[in-house]
């Protein structure tokens, strides 16, 4: 997982309050003095009548405030978040005042979260992530809600000075989540941004209502042609460049999913044999998890069982870091141990983020505070027990092994265990032996490894950086200035040739688009701003394109560019290892908030089957919009209806028209047209020589949010066809 951009703001449930502001009353149906219709809303807090308890964590000198005549109506006292600094800035209102322990709401026949929100400041592209908490104990740091946006999940297109209605649809927060909606107590607030922000919230309720889908700016139509192949001889799209991390059971089998993946930052520390592992830099470097009774309720084991149930195979990483987690409950930097520290877990004074006041990294703690360490038997042994339990790889059970999770900044993710950065032989010392372990515990398995990042240790080591950020590059240097990912796969290649083994099947490499507008990255970035979803658009060239001009720090970086990352893997993978397969491990370009999101991962896809990837996964599950690609390619039709299997060549006159075709074993020939224009419509004229048939059209666009067939216009094509795609939509043309 990439360091840093996630769950870094996760809001924690069990927590203690860092004071008590209100004095605890029953939820008022009430909003300003007038009173509302119980059965279509109820509200929790308003500024007339304030009630319950808050917590804050602001920054540094941060807080919840309660100005006088602050309210929506000029009167009253509007719950105020004074956010400050950087890092962790949350804060939360639980109207129930965490007393009795089984005080709740039972909102189940409501819709939405609504409030009033504005905020004081002048921050651009401001944003607050939403979570709700039932009354139900769960380990620290581990949410029971997924967290919601009030910018584009809630129907705004902006928070400003002016008081705005949000409207949160409650399934958001429970989608794949254990939320109990019969038992709600505390709403939470997390901002990403960095300095001054000051945001006022008002009339905290539930109602039946649903947001209105925020649209883009109309823009001029245009027009384009595209070309499709369609007597060439293509090529076969792995089925499995659909993966994800998490997605609803139902849903995994709806789009027959057929792989899934274990992974991200924690999995480095996994310890299959208690079940417990460490959040790393991410939270406080603290172990977290459930206790099991034997190894039959192992995670690993677990979660390949429940992927068998679906016809599914899982995608393993197994750590090769050399440390697992001891416990539930230990922490790496003890702030009685090691001193005062520049942030500590919300509610736990004692549980640092392993920074000393000056901001530089805390040396010296002991590893085995939170960690046993363990070789290459410790991962022998969880393969054969899985071979046993679950069956080998020839017999459905775990397909794939991953060597651990982005190594190359163990000294960053896992710096409490490992603080020295990785090189170029370390890092191939330590494939080769957990390989071969795992090679010997399960012969039919294959194994990914290298598991890069990003974009810089495609090129160097993490030894590389050193104190000067690469400007010796003396690790790079020693090895023949071969970039790492390169001298890796050769390495893969010369031992294949040497022992007449296969050691490495699949190069892992991870990719989040770098591209930044007002700080903001497509991944990380939300809202409707069209500089920043214009970007999203555009950022999908990132992974082939050689004629783009990287938009990110990568412009900086030498002779590297463009970026055009799948070929250039590929490239390499053909010169010294050929055969070998590639995956896109992690990979996100965000926007679930709005229709770019599902636009972004719709002409993914297409770029996936046309650069011949064998794997790919998205982290962690499809958000929001992101999901309408998963549909138009798996589920067009709520009947199984899917993009085909043989790729088509295919080319476009126009960047903001993504062309893709496959033809599928019915004989069909399935095309996906992505118009990534926000605002304006296209005249798109379809050549595709030879192609016959009737045609039938799904599509989903900002007008929908939905995938929905449409009446096709014309009803056939002989040839070439001519039509109009909607502004910001997706459509799949079937032609049999």
């Amino acid at each position: 997982m990439m360091l840093g951009v996630r769950e870094l703001f996760v809001v924690t449930l069990s927590i203690v309050t860092i004071g008590v502001l209100f004095r605890y009353r029953e939820s008022q149906n009430v909003a300003g003095g007038v009173p509302i219709d119980p059965s279509q809303e109820i509200v929790v807090w308003n500024s007339l009548r304030p009630v319950g308890q808050t917590w804050a964590s602001l920054g540094n000198d941060g807080k919840i405030e309660l100005p006088a005549d602050s309210g929506m109506d000029g009167s009253g006292t509007a719950l105020t978040l004074r956010m400050t600094g950087q890092g962790f800035r949350g804060c939360g209102l639980n109207w129930k005042g965490w007393y009795p322990a089984e005080a709740c709401d039972d909102v189940t026949s409501f819709n939405s979260l609504v409030f009033y929100i504005r905020q004081a400041t002048e921050v651009p592209m401001l944003d607050l992530r939403v979570n709700l908490l039932d009354n139900l104990k769960r380990p620290s740091g581990e949410s029971a809600s997924n967290g919601v946006y009030v910018v584009g999940d809630g129907g705004l297109k902006k928070i400003d000075k002016e008081w705005r209605k949000v409207v949160l649809p409650l399934e958001k927060f429970t989608q794949n989540r254990p939320l109990r909606l019969e038992r709600l107590w505390q709403v939470d607030f997390t901002n990403e941004n960095d300095g001054l922000a000051i945001i006022q919230i008002d009339r905290i309720g539930f109602s039946k209502e649903r947001p209105s889908l925020p649209t883009f700016p109309e823009r001029p139509g245009y027009k384009a042609n595209g070309q499709i192949d369609v007597a060439a001889r293509g090529h076969p799209i792995s089925d499995r460049i659909y993966g994800v991390c998490t997605l609803p059971v139902d849903q995994l089998r709806t789009m027959s999913i057929p792989i899934t993946r274990w992974g991200g930052n924690t999995s480095s520390r996994y310890n299959w044999k208690n079940n417990f592992d460490n959040g790393g830099a991410d939270w406080y470097f603290k172990n977290r998890g459930q206790p099991i009774k034997d190894l039959s309720q192992t995670g690993y084991l677990q979660s390949i069982k429940s992927a068998q149930t679906r016809g599914a195979t899982m995608y393993l990483t197994i750590p090769m870091l050399g440390w697992v987690s001891k416990d539930a409950e230990s922490y790496g930097f003890s702030v009685k141990r090691y001193g005062p520290q520049k942030a500590t877990e919300p509610g736990h004074t004692d549980v640092g983020n392993g920074m000393g006041l000056d901001g530089t990294p805390i040396r010296g703690n002991d590893p085995c505070d939170t960690s046993i360490a363990v070789g290459p038997d410790f991962v022998a042994a969880a393969t054969s027990f899985l071979v046993k339990s679950a069956g080998s790889a020839n017999e459905r059970g775990v397909q794939y092994y991953v060597l651990d999770n982005e190594p190359m900044i163990w000294h960053e993710t896992h710096r409490d265990v490992r603080p020295n950065p990785l090189g170029y032989d370390e890092l191939w010392d330590r494939t080769v032996a957990y390989a071969e372990a795992i090679r010997r515990a399960d012969p039919s398995a294959r194994i990914a490894g290298f598991c890069s990042w990003g974009w810089t240790d495609l090129f160097f080591s993490a030894k590389d950086r050193g104190t000067d950020n690469y400007a010796t590059q003396a690790d790079s240097k020693a090895h023949g200035c071969l970039p790492l990912a390169e001298w890796f796969i050769r390495k893969c290649g010369e031992y294949k040739k040497t022992t007449g083994k296969t050691l490495i099947d699949v190069l892992d490499f991870h990719w989040y688009p770098q591209s930044q507008v007002l700080g903001k990255t497509p991944y990380g970035g939300r809202g409707m701003g069209l500089e920043l979803n214009d970007l999203r658009l555009r950022s999908t060239r990132d992974l082939w394109d050689p004629t783009y001009s990287q938009e990110s720090w990568i412009r900086n970086t030498g002779d590297h560019k463009p970026t055009e990352v799948i070929r250039r893997i590929r490239r390499w993978i053909e010169l010294h290892n050929p055969g070998m397969e590639i995956c896109l491990g992690e990979y996100n370009f965000g926007g679930g908030d709005n229709i770019s999101g599902g636009l972004a991962q719709a002409d993914v896809f297409g770029i996936l089957a046309r650069e011949r990837v064998d794997l790919a996964f998205i982290w962690n599950t499809p958000e929001g919009t992101q999901n309408l690609a998963w549909q138009l390619y798996r589920d067009y039709d709520g009947k199984g209806g899917r993009f085909g299997e043989i790729h088509l060549p295919t080319s476009s006159t126009h960047p903001d028209v993504a062309v893709h075709a496959a033809k599928r074993t019915d004989g069909s020939t399935t095309i996906v047209l992505v118009n990534k224009n926000l605002g304006g419509p296209c005249d798109f004229t379809l050549e595709a020589p030879g192609l016959k048939g009737e045609l039938k059209a799904w599509r989903f666009d900002s007008a929908t949010n939905r995938v929905c067939d449409v009446a096709a216009e014309p009803k056939t094509i002989n040839g070439n066809v001519t039509m109009k795609l909607p502004a910001a939509s997706a459509t799949m043309l079937i032609v049999k």
